[in-house]
């Protein structure tokens, strides 16, 4: 296991100053990106060196929904360049280019739909899971086409 001291150095109670629900690594990269309350903001990290274990904080990237929305759910890519698949709600998922923060993607949806989950499938086409269920795919080559309901057996 991990061991104090010997793996990691803990500083101040650790690296962030907000609750940490998510956090992913952006491949190929040195880059973290985490998401938590109190909004749905994301927190762009950098690990240094391997001689120094330090995680700094990089940047944010701001999203639309202001605080009270649910924290984004988060998934990373490095395919074209590194990506960051972000949203809290069906409306708002998006994808943006981490070290840059330009919008690469917008997905078109009029349904407000709380998400419990997103990935790439691959660096064209994002699956995304509904708190009720509902899945929906999208085609990042189409950013005005509406999502996709995939009909699942039950």
């Amino acid at each position: 296991g991990l061991c104090p001291e010997r793996d990691f150095k803990v500083e101040c109670g650790g690296f962030s100053n907000r609750p940490v629900y998510s956090l992913k690594c952006v491949p190929d990269t040195s880059l973290l990106v985490t998401s938590g309350p109190p909004d749905s903001s994301l927190q762009v990290w950098q690990v240094s060196a391997e001689d120094s274990d330090v995680i700094k904080s990089v940047s944010t990237i701001p999203t639309e929904n202001g605080t009270g929305q649910p924290w984004a759910k988060i998934a990373t890519i490095s395919a074209r360049a590194p990506w960051v698949l972000h949203g809290s709600r069906l409306d708002s998922v998006q994808i943006t280019e981490v070290e840059s923060r330009k919008n690469v993607y917008v997905a078109a949806s009029r349904s407000s739909e709380e998400l419990s989950g997103l990935a790439f499938l691959d660096c064209n086409t994002l699956l995304l899971c509904c708190a009720k269920g509902q899945l929906c795919l999208a085609d990042v080559r189409q950013p005005q086409s509406p999502l996709e309901a995939v009909s699942v057996p039950s």
